[in-house]
């Protein structure tokens, strides 16, 4: 079965369907540091990648990303790591963009830091060391004539938002042997607002004037929808992901019933909208303590979580909800202590997943660089082993 084949099987919890064998991303500093440690490389980094930035476990298709990594750079693609443990493409993510696509420009460098504005005209500061967080020095909207203005720099045709000669693009992906995703960052009901408004502005705005959260959703469901529904209309997408990020180490940054008001409607009428081109799997992506938001996120009607961080309990979230999708969700911590005992305890702890279904495991986030190449070798190649007996078993 093909990568793709593989994960239809095992969104569909079909009985006996083959477990991917994939990673969903690396730093960029973690690639550079194993190929020091052994790892053959055929292509490098590239000097302009910080370290922090995401180099994606997935298959390039051949486009000009319209996306920019989180200080400027292109999107990065893993060339090395999947071929040399034997991994498959993991979600490749078609490329979108929903900023009014402002010019990206770099306003300070030195040796440690970068200030530039996005695409979304928020000001940001990186240290290229750890570029993986960055601090927003000012956001582009803080009262409602900030968003007014800001909605007037969209432009009306979400057709010039389409990929280039996306057509031929569509044709060329039809018989293609791995997945592909819609959506990420930054789409979501409650991070887009956040990352143009601020945490604390968003906060106080949810009590001080809950319209204008209002206004800032419907605007950008609509412009979703407008936007992705071309790409829809084309092709043959296997996945959606709504990024929520709006919790932290000992849960949600909201309550429950703010969620409930202010996310909720419009993630089900999004979700509508994707089960209207045959997208069934809808996977919400949350880091930090989840177990208030879940009940939410299914009522809204999501499939399935990535990249269910550790602090969450997942075989607890795979008996309560059994027929939830899962991808992700072992923890990183054993590969950082490099402790063999504590990686085989690890992977003894989500083996029981393995053969409930509806689940790919891997590292849960971007695998960081104080992850030694010979700690995930024995994680990786154990874990590819464990499939593999399943398989014959």
């Amino acid at each position: 079965m093909t990568a793709r084949e593989k994960f239809h099987a095992i969104m569909s919890f079909e009985p006996g369907a083959p477990c991917m064998k994939t990673e969903f991303g690396y730093w960029a500093a973690t690639i550079r540091r194993w190929r020091s440690e052994g790892l053959p490389i055929a292509a490098e980094v590239g000097e302009d990648a910080l370290d922090g930035d995401l180099v994606r476990g997935s298959t390039p298709f051949g486009i000009e990303a319209s996306i920019t990594g989180k200080a400027g750079t292109r999107e990065l693609v893993d060339t090395d790591v999947m071929s040399f443990f034997g991994l498959e493409s993991h979600l490749a993510k078609f490329p979108f963009d929903l900023s009014p696509r402002l010019p990206h420009r770099v306003l300070e460098e030195d040796e440690r830091h970068r200030l530039f504005t996005d695409g979304y005209g928020a000001t940001k500061l990186v240290t290229k060391e750890n570029a993986a967080t960055w601090h927003v020095v000012n956001h582009p909207i803080k009262t409602r004539r900030d968003m007014s203005d800001y909605f007037s720099l969209y432009d009306s045709s979400p057709a010039q938002r389409l990929p280039p000669d996306t057509d031929r693009l569509a044709a060329s992906l039809k018989g293609r042997d791995y997945p592909i995703r819609l959506g990420g960052e930054p789409f979501g009901f409650t991070y887009l607002p956040r990352a143009l408004m601020g945490d604390v502005a968003y906060m106080t705005t949810l009590h001080d004037d809950p319209e204008m959260i209002r206004q800032l959703n419907e605007f950008f469901l609509r412009l979703a929808m407008d936007c992705w529904a071309p790409i829809l209309t084309r092709i043959d997408i296997d996945c959606a992901v709504i990024l929520e990020d709006v919790a932290y180490r000992s849960g949600s940054m909201i309550s429950p019933t703010m969620y409930d008001e202010f996310a909720v409607p419009y993630t089900r009428r999004f979700v509508d909208f994707l089960r209207q081109f045959g997208v069934t799997c809808i996977l919400v992506d949350c880091d930090g303590k989840i177990d208030t938001l879940l009940p939410l996120w299914v009522k809204a009607g999501i499939t399935g979580l990535f990249p269910i961080e550790a602090v969450n309990d997942i075989i607890a979230i795979r008996d309560s909800y059994p027929r939830l999708q899962l991808v992700g969700g072992v923890d990183k911590r054993p590969l950082i202590s490099g402790r063999r005992e504590a990686i085989d305890a690890e992977l003894a702890r989500i083996a029981p997943l393995l053969d409930k279904g509806g689940f790919i495991p891997h590292i849960d986030h971007a695998v960081p660089a104080d992850i030694s190449l010979a700690s995930f070798t024995d994680y990786r190649r154990r874990l590819n082993d464990m499939i593999d007996e399943r398989r014959t078993g």
